[in-house]
């Protein structure tokens, strides 16, 4: 049996790419032929995020030189995270024959597959996609095609009046709804759809199988790692208040060149594998970002999280549920509350029993999947 997965594998950071990787190993392991679809619309291309770097901040709206310099220098770096991320997609990835900009090419070549998946990732962030992007809701595929989703994300806590008619419009086909956070359950429920909350599929599989992907090149050092996906001048303070409590060095890891300016030493977009090592092998990681959250987890790696000003229930969410909220704060925590031990055993507990519930997901969806095809050969 096939199954076609859409979701935000060409956004080209390593949360996208590992949780596309995931998915796609957790289907595997049930027993579905997969393949991501290719789904590329302009905006996530070079191209369509220079164009767009205007909407970064009013200096760049307002100055043209400012934006002509600004250009210039983010190019740079959207080439490095091209060449790193498509890397990734041609060695691990299973992608469609054929590579889809639009709704219109989605229809202009058909796919044929058994069941049809919105996969994890902010897939349903409108502020994100710039509006509802009907492909991300299988709009393309025919209703009498069986559909479900897992551990999508809405990012959002409150759907304005027409996207709520959008979305109960192009979710009522879907045989079952899965979110990754509690409150997209909450707001799929306001208007009338059912959903469960699923773990990020980058959970569903423990460090056994994530060292499969690490390159050992950061196990001898001593290191904190900071990932700062917002520029948040709270993740760089509290590295560099550790760095000196401890004595250690503080690696940064970011897509951008010019970030060589910030306290530490630049891990300028390294492999996807090696910005797991950098997490791994790490005394310390200070991050903003939910998967650097995610993969701290996985590797037993003592971490801090600073809420985001926007999009903070993913990581929220995700330390409610094992218990761990106290591992991130939206102010600058005391060194004695980053360095406290976490029972990782417990938290390991915790997501076994969420990933038997996903299993049990996948289970009934791959059963109704069969029966279909059963009574459509006979």
């Amino acid at each position: 049996m096939k199954i076609s997965i859409i979701t935000l594998h060409r956004v080209r950071n390593y949360g996208s790419s590992l949780q596309t990787l995931a998915t796609q190993s957790f289907f595997e392991k049930l027993g579905f032929q997969v393949e991501v679809i290719d789904y590329y619309p302009e905006r996530y291309t070079s191209a369509g995020l220079l164009k767009r770097l205007k909407n970064k901040s009013a200096k760049l709206q307002n100055n043209v030189i400012l934006l002509m310099g600004a250009k210039m220098i983010m190019s740079i770096s959207y080439l490095k995270k091209k060449i790193i991320f498509d890397q990734f997609l041609k060695k691990y990835i299973n992608l469609s024959e054929h590579t889809y900009r639009t709704e219109n090419d989605l229809k202009d070549y058909p796919l044929n597959s058994d069941a049809y998946c919105t996969g994890s990732d902010q897939v349903w962030n409108s502020h994100w996609n710039e509006g509802i992007d009907s492909p991300l809701y299988l709009s393309f595929v025919p209703h009498e095609m069986y559909k479900f989703s897992y551990a999508s994300s809405i990012g959002n806590e409150m759907l304005s009046n027409e996207e709520a008619a959008m979305v109960s419009g192009l979710l009522r086909d879907y045989a079952h709804i899965a979110v990754r956070e509690n409150k997209g359950v909450a707001v799929l429920e306001r208007i009338g759809l059912r959903a469960v909350q699923m773990l990020d599929p980058t959970l569903l599989f423990s460090m056994e199988f994530w060292n499969r992907y690490v390159k050992d090149k950061y196990g001898k050092k001593r290191y904190i790692v900071t990932y700062n996906l917002h520029h948040d001048k709270r993740v760089d303070e509290l590295a560099q208040n550790l760095a000196k409590e401890y004595g250690m060095k503080v690696y940064n890891i970011s897509y951008n060149i010019h970030d060589i300016v910030r306290k530490g030493t630049l891990k300028w977009c390294p492999s996807v594998e090696d910005y797991l090592d950098l997490i791994r092998n790490a005394q310390y990681v200070v991050t903003d970002s939910f998967h650097a959250t995610v993969f701290s987890l996985v590797f037993h790696t003592k971490f801090f999280s600073i809420y985001p000003e926007q999009a903070s229930s993913r990581i929220r969410s995700i330390l409610a549920l094992t218990g761990l909220s106290n591992r991130a704060s939206d102010q600058i925590p005391e060194i004695s509350q980053v360095a406290a031990d976490i029972d990782f055993q417990k938290t390991d507990r915790i997501l076994e029993n969420e990933r038997q519930k996903a299993a049990a997901y996948m289970d009934m969806i791959k059963n109704e999947i069969t029966e279909r095809a059963t009574k459509e050969k006979c």
